[in-house]
């Protein structure tokens, strides 16, 4: 026979799993699963995330029904409901600890928690956690907490190499100092999933050892950017308010992004007016809202609404059909971590034109074969790679099979899919021995 207080906490743990299967989100629920041992040779993740967004939400969902193990999404903002930047998750459980708006600090932001956070994962029955990242308060907490329970640990990261190095004294002294605060960090991870290849760059810079770290891209719908809803182009673009009459017949470059100066859209405003690309049949659109909107609007003057358009945010369906029916997909940033939707983009088998900051381009972008990468900042380099995709259409269209493919060999092998269960199947090696 099982033990009393196996046999008690699994029938808690049925009836709590009861409850949340009725349809309705109940966070006490949740909160007393954690309370109770995971299954027997099933290993129970919690995953601290940030947002609620498609990307980490369908990536749960997802992992949840391959049945190897159980991860739990932990929420860092406050309780939101569905958006067109938000999703909750469909068959995952999940709690929001978030309280209060981001707080930007000298080198970390934080965000205030529920004052119960720290009891509830304290009280939770977990064999292993991920943390996004390292910058709230909450996630160095569980790093600790993990590390005097013996827990295995792994942190999924976005950073990049190429935005941390060259810069002014200040910059230099500041990864003097990042240093010193990551390395402790660092020496209580198991594991660092870098979204790409430069993110294995930036925590070598920062002292991990080699066999901590490995590439986890982030989660993507292949098949369905490859689909686009099944609505042609200009429904696409009918749908962010682009009238036919202005799409039709127009050759389409496409980019998604926060419009803040990271993004370096300033560059590509002035790159797409002295190529004359308006003239010539090529439409703008810019899917995103942010500060900069006015500023860029007035930068681009009688372009905006006749050849460039800032279409504001939009549902999550539209921006991956977009990116897959645009001959080129263009993400001029001076600062990307990552840049998720190159990697959708790509997926679609659209050429991608992107500066040599964004992680994902630098994994996938192969000048001339699959897109074009130019030198960070450099207006210069990005007009001459723009003219080059925009003066041979057909050239773009015969790449679209080669990009294509390179996704799919990059994703093949670095999907969060394989990735993570791998991770989980190697550091919780805990083995239940059946009791008879």
């Amino acid at each position: 026979m099982l033990p009393k207080a196996w046999i008690s906490f699994g029938r808690r743990s049925k009836m709590v799993e009861a409850k949340i299967a009725g349809g309705v989100h109940d966070e006490a629920a949740v909160i007393e699963y954690l309370k109770s041992p995971p299954a027997l040779g099933h290993a129970r993740v919690i995953w601290l995330q940030n947002r609620a967004d498609h990307y980490f939400v369908n990536m749960l969902d997802a992992i949840n029904a391959q049945g190897k193990a159980e991860y739990v999404g932990i929420f860092l903002s406050p309780p939101l409901g569905e958006s067109m930047l938000t999703k909750l998750p469909a068959r995952s459980k999940y709690l929001f600890f978030g309280a209060g708006e981001v707080q930007r600090g000298t080198l970390w932001a934080d965000r205030p928690m529920r004052p119960d956070a720290e009891a509830i994962l304290a009280a939770a029955k977990f064999d292993m956690a991920v943390v996004g990242g390292y910058d709230y308060a909450i996630k160095r907490w569980v790093i600790s907490h993990c590390r005097k329970r013996q827990t295995p640990l792994a942190m999924f990261a976005d950073s990049n190499i190429h935005a941390e190095l060259g810069g002014t004294v200040k910059m230099a002294l500041k990864r003097i100092v990042k240093r010193a605060r990551l390395r402790p960090i660092i020496r209580k991870l198991d594991r660092v999933l870098c979204a790409n290849g430069s993110g294995i760059e930036y925590w070598k810079y920062y002292g991990a050892p080699a066999d901590k770290t490995l590439v986890c891209a982030y989660y993507s719908e292949v098949l369905n950017v490859a689909t686009h809803g099944g609505m042609d182009r200009t429904e696409l673009l009918a749908t962010c308010g682009i009238d036919t009459a202005k799409s039709q017949g127009k050759r389409l470059l496409f980019t998604a992004a926060r419009l803040v100066p990271a993004k370096g859209l300033h560059l590509m405003i002035n790159a797409y007016r002295q190529l004359g690309l308006a003239a010539a049949g090529w439409m703008w659109v810019v899917v995103g809202t942010g500060p900069l909107e006015t500023e860029l609007r007035q930068q681009a003057g009688e372009l905006d609404g006749a050849g460039i358009y800032f279409v504001g945010v939009q549902p999550h369906d539209v921006v991956k059909g977009l990116a897959g029916q645009a001959e080129a997909f263009v993400l001029p940033s001076v600062y990307e971590p990552h840049g998720i939707v190159v990697s959708e983009a790509m997926g679609a088998g659209t050429p991608v034109i992107a500066s040599d900051a964004a992680g994902a381009a630098i994994d996938l972008v192969e000048p001339g074969k699959t897109g074009w990468l130019f030198k960070n900042g450099d207006a210069a380099e990005l007009a001459r790679a723009l003219k080059e995709a925009t003066d041979d259409p057909e050239k773009l269209a015969a790449m679209r099979p080669a990009c294509r493919a390179k996704f799919e060999t990059w994703y093949g092998q670095y999907s969060p899919l394989v990735q993570v269960p791998k991770v989980v199947e190697e550091l919780c090696h805990r083995k239940y021995e059946a009791v008879v």
